[in-house]
């Protein structure tokens, strides 16, 4: 497949670069020092069981690729999407699929609004993934899930094609019979895991050995669900039960994007992530009361260091 990665950053970098492993013609959008990198000698991708580097073709502007991709990630960081969307145009042809990657639950309804929703599909990922140094993706832990489907729960041509070239890469494809169910079953773990970690400056697993962490996040993983369930998602009953199940495996250490981003003074996805969920459960009357709190202290952290312009 012709593979375009809108956002070359750890998470789009690591699936564009697994693939171009794979054998498919992958180009990478990216900027700056990273673009450079990728430029003179590829990407490399770190895991546990070692490293590899492969070649690929790297732009600032996607523009130079023209409209000739089968496939697009769109793995931009969700305060970038407007800007993203419009650098992209260029490179939407007749048959190129835009699958979006990224935090948050309305990524898919701006791109179908840009592009069509013919030209969209739905998806959501987990995997842990840190660009280390420019051309240089780590990869922590077993996960590598991409989930992916179609609005309307058919199996298509495309969606076949896509999970098939996902495989070759080695990627764990999960096809679900609702795509907006499972888009909001990654923002409800999301929402809550981001929000509590940055708010108190420690890992998961820091958060979790003390006894006032679990049930704080159960509390968190509650307030999300009954925003997305008031929304119309039909979230399972046991869906917080399954996410704190989910949880549990990840390593002591693990920190989510947005609180990386924290620590490393940068721009964050505030807004996008507990901002949305803020917002919503006003709109639609849902008591958020730990949220409501946790959200405006985030808010004053990322002012106080420019993370939010």
């Amino acid at each position: 497949m012709r593979v375009l990665v809108m956002g070359a950053g750890a998470v789009g970098g690591y699936y564009g670069g697994s693939l171009a492993l794979a054998g498919h013609d992958v180009t990478l959008v990216a900027r700056g020092a990273h673009l450079e990198a990728l430029q003179s000698q590829g990407i490399e991708i770190r895991e546990e069981t070692g490293a590899q580097r492969v070649a690929v073709r790297a732009v600032a502007d996607p523009a130079e690729v023209g409209p000739e991709s089968d496939l697009v990630f769109f793995t931009v960081k969700t305060y970038d999407s407007a800007a993203a969307i419009e650098a992209l145009r260029p490179a939407i042809g007749e048959a190129t699929t835009v699958l979006t990657l990224q935090n948050g639950v309305d990524s898919a309804d701006l791109l179908s609004a840009a592009y069509g929703p013919e030209h969209v599909l739905p998806g959501t990922t987990n995997i842990f993934v840190t660009l280390m140094e420019p051309g240089v993706i780590l990869r922590r832990g077993e996960l590598r899930t991409i989930t992916i489907g179609e609005p309307s729960g058919q199996e298509t041509p495309r969606l076949t094609r896509i999970a098939a070239a996902l495989r070759e890469a080695q990627v764990n494809v999960v096809i679900p019979p609702d795509i907006q169910v499972a888009v909001w079953e990654k923002f409800v773990l999301l929402a809550a895991t981001a929000s509590l970690t940055t708010a108190c400056d420690a890992s998961a697993g820091e958060v979790f050995r003390e006894p006032e962490g679990p049930p704080l996040y159960r509390t968190l993983l509650e307030e999300v669900a009954a925003v997305a369930r008031a929304s119309g998602v039909a979230l399972a009953p046991d869906v917080v039960e399954r996410l704190i199940a989910f949880s549990r495996g990840w390593a002591f250490d693990v920190r989510s994007s947005m609180q990386v981003d924290y620590e490393r003074r940068r721009r964050v996805e505030l807004e996008q992530i507990a901002g949305t969920l803020v917002r919503r459960a006003r709109a639609l009357g849902v008591a958020t009361p730990t949220f409501d709190v946790l959200y405006p202290i985030l808010r004053i952290r990322a002012r106080a260091f420019g993370g939010l312009d």
